[in-house]
C-alpha cells in the first residue's frame, strides 16, 4: 500500500489499478493517511481506476433473484463510491483539480 505512491513510472500504474481492485474488494480503505504520500498525478491516476472500476462493476449484470450476488456488488459499489467521495475530498483540500 505504502508503495503505490513511491514506485517509478511504469510500476505505479500497476500499483494503483491493483489499489483500486483491492478497495473494491474491501481489502484496502482509503484514508487521508493513505492519500498523504501521492502527488497530484497519482491522484489522478488513482481516480481514474477507480472510475474505471466502477464502471466494470456496473455494467456487470448480476441475476436479480440471486440475493447474495446483489449484496455483494452493491457492496462493492458503496465501497467504490466511499472511496471517491475521500479521494476528491483531499483533492479538494489539495487544491487538486481531477477532472
Amino acid at each position: 500500500m505504502a508503495v503505490a505512491g513511491a514506485g517509478g513510472g511504469g510500476s505505479r500504474g500497476r500499483s494503483l489499478a491493483v489499489m483500486a481492485k483491492d478497495i473494491m474488494e474491501g481489502y484496502v480503505m482509503l484514508n487521508p493517511l493513505v492519500l498523504k504520500k501521492f502527488d497530484a498525478a497519482t491522484f489522478k491516476e488513482l481516480h481514474m481506476h477507480l472510475r474505471k472500476m466502477q464502471t466494470v462493476i456496473r455494467s456487470a449484470g448480476v441475476d436479480l433473484t440471486d440475493q447474495e450476488a446483489t449484496r455483494n456488488r452493491n457492496q462493492k459499489l458503496q465501497r467504490m463510491h466511499q472511496a471517491m467521495a475521500v479521494l476528491e475530498n483531499q483533492a479538494k483540500i489539495q487544491k487538486i483539480i481531477l477532472g
